[in-house]
């Protein structure tokens, strides 16, 4: 089976692509950038290494295209939130000029940046939430870290988990956590899960609690009003949350006012804070 890296490899042009090679330590690199006109760079965990290698801007509008499959009418949605999922799961982040209407930005334009985005299943690395936080059934939990901390690795695993022993709903918005390719998840997700992919989300848990009766439902990184009645109505409906945000720590994520919401409200009977070092590795359990 392919690894995550070479398929995301798959996106560059070939120049580009060697160049990450004889980088080495393939499987440590979280994310690709490219800026045009600057050197192509790597993130593993929070270092950054700059390589020799300048990105040109036929560079970026390779990467891109293929990206969003040489249909960008298809792909509208995606492009005006700024990144789509590619085959296997990797995410592809644009930078640009933002084409703006009354309704908002309607368009994107003139692409400067991308950010490849690694995908991994790390099969394990939710033992001691699920050992902690689960014995008994689904609970809610509320999944905290930085950016590139591995919150979506560990939600993704807590699916399949979870999942092997009960109903679980997981709305997977962008594609991130499941890797769907026509609506069949290539990670494990678990056997019981119901993946509702592309939903945005306050409508992906609407509708996976009216029809899909499950005990859990599984969203990544919470933030909007909608959200926050959607999940409301799951939590009247019985359904435990289990959800990620970005922040430092918890007395961080509840300075953002849904979080504090829902927290008040009984929704989250653990949190799982993240190490800020270790992609995917629970530092404590509050």
């Amino acid at each position: 089976m392919e690894s995550k890296i070479t398929q995301a490899l798959e996106l560059l042009p070939a120049p580009a692509a060697s160049a990450v090679r004889a980088f080495g330590a393939l499987e440590d690199i979280d994310e690709i950038r490219l800026r045009s006109h600057r050197p192509l760079t790597l993130s593993i965990g929070r270092r950054d290494a700059v390589l020799d290698y300048k990105t040109e801007a036929e560079d970026i509008e390779s990467v891109f295209r293929s990206a969003f499959n040489y249909s960008l009418h298809t792909h509208q949605r995606e492009l005006l939130n700024g990144s789509v999922t590619v085959r296997g799961g990797c995410r592809v982040g644009i930078c640009g000029t933002a084409v703006t209407g009354a309704g908002g930005v309607e368009s994107v334009k003139y692409i400067s940046s991308v950010n490849i985005r690694i995908a991994r299943e790390i099969k394990g690395c939710a033992d001691e939430v699920i050992n902690t936080c689960f014995k008994s059934g689904p609970k809610g939990l509320l999944v905290i870290g930085p950016p590139a901390s591995g919150k979506t690795t560990l939600l993704r695993d807590i699916s399949r988990q979870l999942g092997s022993r009960f109903r679980i709903s997981l709305i997977d918005e962008r594609g991130e956590i499941s890797a769907a390719s026509g609506s069949i998840p290539q990670n494990d997700v678990g056997i019981l899960t119901d993946v509702f992919f592309s939903y945005p989300k306050a409508e992906g848990i609407e509708t996976a609690v009216r029809v899909m009766s499950p005990l859990a439902v599984i969203v990544d990184e919470i933030g909007s009003e909608r959200d926050l009645k959607a999940l409301e109505f799951a939590l009247h409906s019985g359904v435990s949350i289990i959800s990620a945000v970005h922040a430092e720590n918890l007395e961080d994520a509840l300075k953002k006012p849904i979080i504090k919401s829902l927290y008040d409200c009984g929704a989250f009977s653990y949190a799982a804070v993240l190490n800020h070092e270790r992609k995917a590795e629970v530092e404590k359990i509050v």
